[in-house]
């Protein structure tokens, strides 16, 4: 069976335009399953070039299809991660509106209905995509899946457990922001619901903007800066706008089905005795202040809902998928805290994940039917050939390259040497992480790097912090972990033995790891290991291929222009080193 799950709307400039909204099918997407195998699934914007597109992903289609040397007539059922049933329109409608101020009803009330016909009709979606590919996908069955069941569905069916407890947890999908359920084998039994409008995904939101930022864009910001804040300066404001309730149940104050940016304005002024910040506006202990404060209040609602779960499955193991928990910082403190002993957060939890949660649903029967399951992986993206990658060079201008017999150690040596390299191999990661395919790549012994890295390369604010690479079987020695972490989806403690000796990827003595074994991806392993053996240290700071406020890099055309574009010291694509013609600096250690 051919299963074939997008997300993804028509015309989603529309709500950005005239209510500047990014949250309307944000990161639209496509996985390909055949006979319950992922061979395929990549966002929209990595080959649109435009960051959190909504658009319908015609591109990721074609990409997907021709892969698999298949046509649209081929695909057996088209899976889409949205489903607003006429008892959830209902009791959206029922409840929202006592949320919101009565001024505001004609014009959210208007966009809200707006979106149920745009985003959470799986009919009209595939009446549009197939107009928009000029393909029909006649063969097809519809299966339309409520959004929460797609993010369990990736999270559990991603994993390789045989049974897991299963949360999760975002701004809003149908009428329900969380859901709590579990998962044994085929069987999946939803235990409880929190039902928007109450959602800290959409309070994190508001917040976000009101510190003068983009929401459903620049949470990650929040949470970096969460670091330098107290939380305890706005405890009192956040336990109003946060209730906490018995049997993991809880409310937020003012959230609603659709968040237009700024209409919380004057409410979040009078209650933090703050005014919002203008983005252009410095930085103040404030804003830290309240940014520490939305994390922490996110980080009690979320153990709050993960004790009730525990109680309730008596698993060991946890599943976890929605956008918030593509919050690092929390992640981490909920694999440290033991409350559950195995976690697992698939290379997509956020909607990047839609699509796949609702193709492996569908296909759920033959996915654990596979002998030998394993997690999914992240490589699922586009590869190009030794043709594709000669041609790009070909066609590029003031660069010249070589092709070294032993390129790890060849480009280990480089970054020993302070120099700063993309790196771009194989297939092109599914999800927001770059992680050893699209990275760009420096020395986290040297303090500096962070300051280099973020000023000189990504062009971004200097608080904000880098991942670190290592060994799978070397991630115990520097850092508080035990197993993998392959998506690099958890911030933990640095050892503190350890922290001098890898200051560049130090936020505050914590680190969000990759570990990266050779089964999983040779090439960077190898490289971690020659850098290890050149500098007694098997860690690289890593960070995605891009610059600021653009995707991750996907074809070699893309890797060719961000390098050109930005101060990289060189760029390792395929078997090639490549360096600026001019940069005598980068060819005289080459050779």
């Amino acid at each position: 069976m051919i299963v074939l799950g997008f997300s993804g709307i028509a015309d989603g400039d529309f709500y950005f335009r005239n209510y500047g909204l990014r949250f309307v099918g944000h990161d639209s997407a496509v996985a390909l399953l055949r006979d319950g195998e992922v061979l395929f699934a990549v966002e929209e914007e990595r080959l649109s070039r435009k960051k959190h597109t909504s658009a319908l992903p015609v591109n990721a289609v074609r990409a997907a299809l021709a892969f698999a040397k298949l046509r649209a007539t081929d695909v057996d059922v088209l899976a889409y991660p949205w489903n607003a049933t006429a008892r959830r329109v209902a009791h959206m409608f029922l409840h929202h509106p006592r949320r919101i101020p009565v001024h505001h009803w004609p014009a959210l009330g208007l966009t809200g209905c707006r979106v149920l016909w745009d985003l959470m009709s799986p009919r009209n979606a595939v009446r549009h995509l197939e107009s928009r590919l000029g393909e029909r996908f006649s063969r097809a069955s519809l299966s339309g899946v409520p959004h929460h069941q797609s993010h369990a569905a990736c999270a559990f069916l991603s994993s390789g457990f045989d049974e897991s407890a299963v949360l999760t947890v975002d701004g809003q999908g149908e009428d329900e922001s969380a859901s709590l359920g579990f998962f044994d084998g085929f069987d999946y039994r939803k235990l409880q619901v929190t039902y928007s409008p109450d959602s800290i995904g959409l309070l994190y939101a508001m917040v976000t903007d009101f510190l003068g930022m983009r929401s459903a864009w620049d949470e990650y910001k929040v949470m970096g800066m969460a670091h330098f804040g107290d939380p305890a300066r706005f405890k009192a404001v956040f336990d109003r706008l946060v209730t906490l309730r018995p049997e993991g149940r809880y409310r937020t104050l003012r959230t609603a089905m659709v968040f237009k940016p700024g209409y919380c304005d004057a409410f979040l002024a009078r209650q933090f005795g703050v005014a919002k910040r203008e983005a252009a506006e410095p930085l103040r202990q404030e804003h830290f202040d309240l940014a520490a404060g939305v994390q922490k209040a996110t980080e009690e609602v979320l153990f709050h809902l993960l004790r009730r779960l525990r109680q309730a499955t008596k698993s060991e193991n946890l599943c976890l998928a929605g956008g918030v928990f593509q919050n690092s910082v929390a992640n981490g403190k909920i694999r440290q805290s033991g409350v559950f002993t195995n976690v697992h957060i698939p290379s997509v939890p956020g909607d990047h994940g839609g699509a796949l949660g609702a193709g492996l649903w569908v296909a759920r029967q033959d996915v654990l039917s596979r002998p030998g399951r394993k997690p999914v992986s992240a490589f699922l993206g586009p590869g190009y050939g030794m043709d594709v990658l000669n041609e790009a060079l070909g066609r590029a201008e003031g660069i010249a390259y070589d092709r070294p017999s032993r390129l790890a150690s060849s480009v280990a040596n480089l970054l020993a040497k302070g120099l700063i390299v993309g790196w771009f191999q194989g297939r092109c990661e599914y999800g927001p992480r770059a992680l050893g395919n699209r990275s760009i790549l420096a020395d986290p012994r040297r303090a500096e790097m962070k300051d280099i890295v973020n000023e000189r390369i990504k062009h971004r604010e200097p608080f904000r912090p880098f991942a670190g690479a290592v060994p799978l079987d070397r991630a115990p020695d520097y850092f508080e972990l035990s197993g993998s972490s392959p998506f690099m989806q958890f911030v933990v403690p640095i050892r503190p033995e350890a922290r001098e000796r890898i200051p560049a990827i130090s936020h505050g003595g914590t680190c969000r790891v990759q570990t990266v074994s050779a089964e999983e991806n040779p090439a960077f392993h190898e490289l971690l290991v020659e850098f290890g053996k050149i500098t007694s240290v098997p860690i690289l700071l890593n960070t995605s291929f891009n610059d600021a406020d653009e995707p991750i890099v996907c074809s070699p055309s893309d890797a060719l222009k961000t390098f050109l574009d930005t101060d990289l010291d060189g760029l390792v694509i395929g078997p090639y080193f490549v360096h600026r013609s001019a940069n005598v600096r980068a060819a005289r250690f080459f050779r």
